[in-house]
């Protein structure tokens, strides 16, 4: 998956934190979404600048 993909990823699960926390109101759910979401936005953030120094 490019970086790209994966930063729309993170961004998705990230804003899917939110409505765990505040619809439907399960905060352990919301934590591991969040979790999730803010992994997923290192490892887009790495790729994206290991990307940008190869070129």
């Amino acid at each position: 998956m490019s970086c790209n993909g994966i930063l729309i990823l993170s961004i998705t699960w990230i804003l899917t934190s939110l409505v765990w926390f505040l619809a439907i109101e399960n905060i352990a759910v919301g934590i591991i979404w969040l979790c999730g979401g803010i992994a997923e936005l290192i490892i887009a953030l790495i790729r994206r600048n290991k990307e940008k120094k190869s070129k």
